[in-house]
C-alpha cells in the first residue's frame, strides 16, 4: 500500500484522503465521526449534483436500516465542521424535502505518498454513535455502530446498490486494511473512548394526544427513565423533582437544560394511535445543541413499558459508557407492568416533595391507591413508608418499608427509607448509616440517600462529612429547594450562620413558600440577634404550616386574625416577652395526652434561649419519654449550647446514643 497512488478532493481550505478517510483544513486534522466522513464523500464525488436523501443514505448506511435522523446529524456535523452557518450554502446545500448538493469548487488530486511514518496521536475529542479504537500509532478511523430503529420485517427489504456504493465499499476496504494494520501493531487493545457527558436532564415527554388520565404520561416516561438511569456511576442523571416543573412551563429544552445544569438533556414525545403507541426521542448537548442521538420506536400498546429499555440501552451505548453488570441490570429493570399504578405513584411523590401538611395527606392517598393498583409495587410500598415516617408512631411506616426489601431487596430507595426510619424512630445510628451506604452503593444516583445520610452525620457532629453528602445530593439535583434549606441548616449547626442564610435563602429563590427554609432561616436569625428578621421568617413558617394560602371565606380570616395578633404580640413585647408567652402556653406538667410530642422539643429551645434551663431540661425529658420526631437533633442545635455542661442534658445524650 505504500507504493500506492494516494487520492484526495481538495475544497476550499479542506483536503479529504479517500483512502484513509481523513479530513483536514489548511494541515490540520478535523475531527468527526467516520459515517460523515462517508457522507462527505459521496457528496464532493458528484459536485453540483443533486442527491436525494435515500440514495445517500443507502450509500453510506448500504446494509443496516437505520433511521432517517442518522443523516441529517451527519450532516449537521458536517456543516458545524466546514464552518458554514446561517442562510449561506458554501459547502452543502439542501434541497427541502428531497436532498442535498455539494455547491464548493472541488479538486481531484494524486500523488505518491511519502514513506510510512508511524506517529503518536491524541485524540482531542470523542464522537457520537461509535466504539474508537485510541489512535497511538496512525491514523485509525473508528468503526461507526449506528442506532437501529425497531421496524416491522417488511421495511428491511434490502434497497439496490449503485456505483457510490461500490465506490464506498472500496474505500471502506481500504480503511478495513489500514485498521488492521495498527490493530496488529497494537496488539489489538481497543478501547471505549466515552462522549464527555457527565450530567443529564430527561425532561418530560410531550404527549401529543392527550386523553383524560394519561395527562402526565410524559412525565412518567421521563421518571422511569431517570430511575433507571440514575444507577449508571459515570453520569449525574437529575431527580423527577427537578424535571417535574417542566411538565407544564412552556421552555425550550435548551433553556431547560442551561437551567439545570447539564452537559445534555433528553426529550421526546409520545402518540399513541389504536392500539399502538410511538415514541421519539433525542439527546442533545447543551452547549451548542449538536444532536448525540436519535431514535423512533413504535411498539404494541401492551409494550409501551418496554420502549424505556431500548431507550436506555441505545443512550449508553451512544455514550460509550463501560457498565458494571448491576448497572446493566438496573437499565431494564422494570418497577411495575401496571400503568396506572406508576402514574399514581408519580403524583404521589409530587405532593411528598411539597413536605406540607396537605401534601403528606394527599400523597399517603396516592401511594395506598398505587399499591391497590399493583400489590407487589416496591417503589408504592417505599412512598407510603417515607409519608407515614413523618408520623409518630411509625410502626405502619417501617412494616412498609420491610415490604418494599421483601418485594425487592435490591431496591436502594428502600434502603435509604430503612435508614431514616431507624435514624429518627429508633435512634439506631449504625444500622441507619449501614443502610444508607447500601443504598448508595445500589444506586450512588439516588440523591435523597446522599441527603438523608448527611442528615445523620449531622445528627452525630460529623459536619464536613455531612457537607460533603448534601454536596454530593446538590450535584444530583441542584435545583433541590430541600437540599439546599438543609444544607443551610448543616451549617447553622456548625455555627456558620452567614453561609447558612445564603443556603436558605437560595431555597427560597426556588420555591419562596418551603416551610423547612424560612423555619431555619428563623433560627439563624435568632442565634445571630436579628430578631425582626427572625420574627418575619417564623411569621412566614406559621402561614405555610397553617395552609392560609389553601383557605377561603372564614377560615382564611380567622388564620389571618390569627397571625396579626402574633405580630400585634411581637411588637408589643419584643422577641423575650414573645417567647416568653410562647413557652408558658404548654407546660410539660399540664400538657394533653395527645399533645404533640415536638411541641415540648420546641418549648425546650426557647426555654434554652431565653436562659431557663430547669424549664428548658424539663421539655427535653418529656420530648424525650414522648419520643419526639425533632429530638434526633438535640445535639446539634445551637439554640441548646448553654445546657451542653447539664447532667440531665447529657443523660438524654447517654440514652439516645448520642
Amino acid at each position: 500500500m505504500r507504493n500506492s497512488i494516494r487520492h484526495f478532493y481538495d475544497f476550499g481550505p479542506f483536503s479529504l484522503d479517500v483512502e484513509k478517510l481523513r479530513l483536514r483544513r489548511d494541515g490540520q486534522l478535523v475531527s468527526l465521526p467516520p459515517k460523515a466522513i462517508e457522507a462527505l464523500l459521496v457528496l464532493v464525488r458528484n459536485p453540483g449534483k443533486m442527491l436525494e436523501r435515500e440514495a445517500l443514505m443507502q450509500a453510506v448506511w448500504a446494509d443496516t436500516f437505520v433511521e432517517d435522523a442518522n443523516l441529517t446529524v451527519a450532516i449537521s456535523q458536517l456543516r458545524k465542521a466546514l464552518g458554514q452557518s446561517g442562510e449561506t450554502a458554501e459547502y452543502i446545500e439542501t434541497i427541502p424535502r428531497v436532498g442535498y448538493r455539494f455547491v464548493a469548487d472541488v479538486r481531484e488530486r494524486r500523488e505518491q505518498p511519502a514513506p510510512l511514518i508511524i506517529e503518536k496521536h491524541t485524540l482531542s475529542r470523542t464522537v457520537i454513535e461509535e466504539e474508537e479504537t485510541r489512535d497511538q500509532a496512525l491514523d485509525v478511523v473508528p468503526v461507526a455502530a449506528p442506532v437501529v430503529r425497531t421496524v416491522p420485517q417488511s421495511r428491511l427489504a434490502p434497497f439496490p446498490r449503485g456505483n457510490l456504493a461500490k465506490g464506498l465499499a472500496g474505500a471502506a476496504l481500504a480503511v478495513a486494511v489500514v485498521t488492521g494494520l495498527v490493530l496488529a501493531l497494537r496488539g489489538m487493545n481497543r478501547v471505549r473512548t466515552p462522549l464527555a457527558v457527565k450530567s443529564i436532564a430527561v425532561l418530560p415527554f410531550r404527549v401529543l394526544n392527550t386523553e383524560a388520565g394519561n395527562e402526565h404520561m410524559g412525565l412518567g416516561m421521563a421518571d422511569i427513565l431517570i430511575t433507571r438511569l440514575s444507577n449508571i456511576r459515570e453520569v449525574n442523571v437529575r431527580p423527577t423533582s427537578a424535571v417535574m416543573a417542566f411538565e407544564e412551563q412552556n421552555v425550550d429544552s435548551i433553556s431547560a437544560g442551561r437551567k439545570l445544569n447539564v452537559d445534555a438533556i433528553l426529550e421526546g414525545t409520545i402518540y399513541r394511535v389504536n392500539d399502538r403507541v410511538r415514541i421519539t426521542a433525542r439527546l442533545v448537548k447543551v452547549s451548542d445543541q449538536s444532536p448525540i442521538w436519535a431514535g423512533e420506536f413504535e411498539k404494541p400498546l401492551q409494550d409501551e413499558l418496554r420502549v424505556q429499555d431500548e431507550i436506555a440501552l441505545q443512550l449508553v451505548d451512544a455514550l460509550a459508557l463501560d457498565l458494571s453488570g448491576g448497572e446493566k441490570s438496573a437499565l431494564t429493570k422494570r418497577y411495575t407492568e401496571n400503568w396506572d399504578a406508576y402514574q399514581l405513584y408519580l403524583k404521589g411523590r409530587h405532593e411528598w416533595n411539597k413536605r406540607s401538611e396537605k401534601g403528606m395527606v394527599e400523597a399517603e392517598r396516592l401511594f395506598r391507591n398505587a399499591i391497590e393498583k399493583d400489590p407487589k409495587f416496591a417503589l408504592a410500598y417505599v412512598g407510603l413508608a417515607d409519608t407515614l415516617g413523618m408520623q409518630v408512631p411509625a410502626h405502619e411506616a417501617i412494616s412498609a418499608a420491610s415490604k418494599a426489601l421483601e418485594l425487592d431487596p435490591s431496591l436502594a430507595e428502600a434502603h435509604a427509607t430503612l435508614g431514616f426510619l431507624n435514624m429518627f424512630h429508633n435512634w439506631e445510628w449504625n444500622k441507619a448509616e449501614d443502610s444508607f451506604k447500601k443504598a448508595i452503593e445500589l444506586n450512588p444516583g439516588y440523591a435523597t440517600a446522599h441527603h438523608w445520610y448527611a442528615t445523620l452525620l449531622e445528627i452525630e457532629g460529623r459536619n464536613d462529612q455531612a457537607k460533603a453528602e448534601m454536596r454530593r445530593a446538590l450535584e444530583i439535583n441542584p435545583l433541590s429547594y430541600n437540599f439546599l434549606a438543609d444544607l443551610g441548616q448543616t451549617y447553622y449547626f456548625n455555627h456558620e450562620y452567614d453561609q447558612a442564610k445564603q443556603y436558605c435563602r437560595q431555597a427560597l429563590e426556588i420555591y419562596p413558600d418551603f416551610i423547612f427554609a424560612h423555619k431555619y432561616l428563623s433560627d439563624v436569625y435568632l442565634q445571630t440577634g436579628e430578631y425582626d428578621r427572625a420574627f418575619e421568617e417564623h411569621l412566614a413558617w406559621l402561614k405555610t404550616e397553617r395552609g392560609v394560602a389553601d383557605y377561603a371565606g372564614e377560615m382564611k380570616e380567622s388564620n389571618e386574625r390569627w397571625l396579626t395578633f402574633q405580630r400585634d404580640l411581637y411588637k408589643k413585647r419584643g422577641m423575650a416577652g414573645y417567647l416568653d408567652i410562647r413557652a408558658g402556653c404548654i407546660t410539660p406538667q399540664v400538657a394533653p395526652a395527645d399533645m404533640n410530642a415536638n411541641t415540648f422539643y420546641g418549648r425546650a429551645g426557647i426555654c434554652s434561649f431565653l436562659g431557663e434551663k430547669e424549664r428548658a431540661l424539663d421539655s427535653l425529658e418529656q420530648a424525650y419519654h414522648n419520643k419526639a420526631f425533632l429530638l434526633v437533633f438535640v445535639k446539634a442545635d445551637p439554640i441548646f449550647d448553654n445546657l451542653r455542661a447539664e447532667p440531665r442534658y447529657q443523660a438524654i445524650l447517654k440514652n439516645m446514643g448520642l
